[in-house]
Formats: C-alpha cells, structure tokens, sequence
C-alpha cells in the first residue's frame, strides 16, 4: 500500500513538473522549485528523468544574478506525436500533431458516399498511415466524432452520416495500435480546442459547431462538460421554431432544420432564380459568395439563420451564465451579419444584464478546431500539461 502511495505521488510530481515547464515555456530548476513547492532534489530527480524520457531539454540560459547562471529547461516540441482524426467531415481528416498542438502532418480520406463497416475500415486504414509518417513515438490516438459518443467507454452510440450504431471504436483501435485511445463528439473537442489554444481568456466557454450538422461543446471552470450520458451539448436537436422544417430526427423546427449549412442552402433552394441578383447559388461556396457580394436574398437567409442560433445562445447563457460564446464551423465565411443577429436575437431573448456581459465572435482557430481539441484531449490525460 505504501509502495502505491509513493508512486502515486512521484507520478503527481512528474506532471506537475511537467506541467510547470510546459505553461512557462523556458525555466530553470530553482524556479521549478520555487513554483511548485517541492524540494530541489525531488526536482533534480524528476528533471533528470524527463530529460532521460525525450520529453524535455536543457535550451538555454538565463542571466547570472551573480553566481552560476541558470539553465532553462523546456518541453521538445516534438518529443512525441499525437495522432489525432476528425470523423465529422468528408473527407475524414487526420493529422499527426506535435506537443503545442502544431499540425505536422495531414492525410484526408474521401468517403465518397461510404459508410458502415466500410467508413469503419477508412478509420483503421487512416490511424495506420498516420503511425507509419511519423519516426516519433506516439503518445496516443484522439478522436473527434459526429453524432452521440459514449466517451467513458470510447463507443459511438449513433452516427447518421456514417451509419453507425454502437461502435466500439476505442477497444478496436487499441488491439490494432496498442495506443491509448480518447474520443468524443467533434463539438466538443472543438471546444476544448478553442479553450486550449484559442485567444478568451477564460475558464468558462460554449463553442458552437455548425456544419452538416449542429452541436456545442461547454467548457466549465477549465474542463470539458459532458453531462451524465457524455451527450451535453446536443443543441442540434432543440427545437427552436415549432412551425419548421423536419428534422432528421423526426421532431419539426430543430435548430440543426433550420440553420446547418444543408439547411441554408436548402432554403435558398426553395427560393425563385429571379430573387437572385447573381443567380441561384447551387453550393455553400457560391452561397458565400452571394452573401459576400451583399445579395439581400442571401443576406436575409444569413439573417434569420443567425436569429435561430441566437435563441439557442441566449437559453445557453441564460441556464450556464457563460460571458464567451464561440462559433465555428463551416458557416464562418457568412461573415459579421451572422454574429450581429446572433446578438441582436440573444438580446431579444434573455435577461439584458446577461447579454450584455456575453461576447458572441467566430473562432480564431480555422477549420482544424476538432483535430486540435482531440490532441488537447491526449494531452490533458497522458501528460497533464493541458
């Protein structure tokens, strides 16, 4: 027992060595002490080891204050990669990705209409591949998915898009790989992305993720929040017009029905070609295209989409009393008239005190948010530096 307690301890230390010269960036031993509270030798000893490890080296050195001058320590970037997939797109993306959550290496995996056993296969094919472009040893396997994810067990409940249904996707990858495996709905990785390596300042944050679909990813006080089925979150299927489309999941007026890129573009569909000023758009990119060349029809589209997102921002804020909102996700390029009626909806629909202290903005991050949350992930539970 005693033997257990002690090695827990050391472990604790090691990650909070680790940590300390991962947030700090460059970091002498004395210092390593001073911040965490323990004794020099104990850091000598775990420093020592790191070192030992690859994971950290001795860069550079610091002004003397008159004796020996320090030697500052960091973590080697890319000491070890992580293979990381986005399963929410098509193609599927995959990417090696090194300890700062830098893409080194990307591969993409057409569908091209596949799904079931055979996207599955696509899966395997595109973790292999990655393993076999990297010399460095890989700290682990995240996976950011669409649809309703078991994370606690590494099963996907249900993916429509893919056909899938109870896919233990984390026990197959870990006989294949002999790799830890971390999953979790796309949205939520792009959340922990966004509070990783975004730009707020905060603990709190709600990413909301639309593309095919609509999800949200909730971050309370620094941790991802899954709820007690690991499906928080799920605004999708919320409904916030009752008089709407049918949904896929067969209520009617979901917000995914009603403002999701398919949504959109459906809508702009229905619309006679004379109500254009540049012709029907007949894909997202010509629809962007219209909003950006100020068409009123496309801009009327962008307008109400945006309200629809903002009823669910503002029963969101309402309920979690989070200042950061995020969105993100293929409807970005709509631009500035998005995120105006967004706010201008949530004010409408909340408390003023509340919306007023709420910032609403597109992410800084591009379009590889669910890549690099699932490298966050890995972080956090192989190292604990995130």
């Amino acid at each position: 027992m005693k033997k257990a307690t002690r090695q827990h301890t050391k472990q604790h230390n090691s990650r909070l060595i680790l940590k300390t010269i991962y947030v700090a960036g460059g970091i002498s031993r004395a210092d390593i002490a001073r911040d965490t509270g323990l004794t020099r030798a104990t850091v000598s000893t775990i420093v020592s080891e790191l070192i030992k490890d690859g994971l950290i080296g001795e860069t550079g050195v610091g002004p003397s204050a008159g004796g020996k001058p320090p030697i500052y320590l960091s973590v080697l970037d890319d000491a070890r990669h992580i293979i990381c997939l986005d399963l929410s797109k098509d193609p599927l993306q995959g990417a090696l990705v090194n300890l700062r959550g830098k893409i080194v290496e990307r591969i993409e995996m057409a569908l091209n209409g596949r799904s079931g056993t055979i996207a599955l296969d696509l899966v395997l094919d595109l973790v292999a591949q990655l393993r076999e472009c990297t010399p460095k040893p890989v700290l682990g396997i995240g996976i950011g998915s669409p649809g309703l994810v078991d994370t606690q067990n590494g099963i996907i409940k249900k993916a429509v898009n893919l056909s899938w249904q109870d896919i233990p996707l984390k026990s197959l990858l870990e006989e294949k790989q002999d790799l830890p495996v971390y999953l979790a709905n796309d949205s939520h990785m792009a959340a922990l992305a966004e509070y990783s390596f975004g730009s707020n300042d905060t603990n709190n944050l709600v990413l909301i993720k639309t593309g095919r679909g609509v999800g949200a990813g909730i971050v309370i006080n620094g941790q991802l929040y899954h709820g007690v089925g690991g499906n928080a979150g799920e605004i999708g299927h919320v409904t916030v017009d009752p008089h709407g489309a049918q949904c896929s999941c067969g209520n009617f007026g979901c917000l995914e029905a009603v403002a999701s890129v398919q949504a959109i573009l459906k809508q702009a569909q229905a619309i006679p070609d004379q109500q254009w000023q540049s012709g029907k758009p007949s894909s997202w990119e010509a629809f962007c295209k219209a909003v950006h060349q100020d068409d009123p029809t496309a801009q009327q589209l962008v307008t109400t989409a945006g309200e629809y997102i903002g009823i669910a921002v503002a029963n969101l804020v309402g309920i979690l009393n989070i200042r950061d909102v995020v969105i993100a996700g293929a409807i970005v390029p709509l631009g500035h008239g998005l995120i105006t009626a967004v706010c201008q909806q949530m004010h409408r629909s909340v408390l003023p005190a509340v919306a007023e202290q709420t910032t609403v903005k597109f992410t800084s991050l591009g379009a590889d948010l669910a890549l690099l949350g699932a490298s966050a992930l890995i972080l956090n539970h192989q190292l604990g530096v995130i």
